[in-house]
């Protein structure tokens, strides 16, 4: 689905696990918002990517237990979006890898792949607007093997 301002009602999920940094080999978090009521989506699970504005209660909740979740330039896209960094070299991980190749952190291809996930709700007021890509997909079978975490 195109980008652009979207509005995402509660409730609205942070899924995360750990990588190997592409460059250094690293241990780094890595971390994906899922969003499973996006009224122009008719009910599909969503997993947001090429995230260029969230709210600052959302940015800060991610922030806090991610500090390298970050906007950054990606020289791939020509463009800047909230990203996964490296602790170590500070390169970042791009969405495409993480959310659009088969097996990739966020694109699990079972359900023991899914059941590897940490799943938090992140606290909401309301419904938000965001300015991100909508991946459609793989959303549902994060939500319902992923571990619950605690927040």
């Amino acid at each position: 689905m195109d980008s652009g301002m979207t509005r995402i009602d509660p409730p609205l999920y942070l899924a995360s696990t750990t990588i190997a940094c592409w460059r250094c080999g690293a241990d780094m978090p890595a971390l994906a918002i899922i969003a499973p009521n996006v009224p122009e989506t008719e009910g599909t699970v969503c997993i947001l990517s090429d995230i260029r504005s969230l709210p600052g209660k959302i940015r800060a909740f991610i922030q806090k237990r991610f500090p390298t979740f970050k906007l950054t330039y990606s020289r791939t896209t020509r463009s800047k979006y909230y990203a996964n960094t490296c602790p170590k070299c500070r390169v970042l991980s791009g969405d495409f890898f993480l959310h659009s190749e088969p097996g990739g952190p966020f694109f699990p291809e079972s359900e023991e792949e899914a059941a590897q996930l940490t799943l938090v709700e992140i606290p909401m007021d309301g419904p938000i607007e965001v300015e991100a890509g909508l991946g459609m997909g793989m959303g549902e079978i994060i939500l319902k093997h992923a571990r619950r975490g605690e927040e």
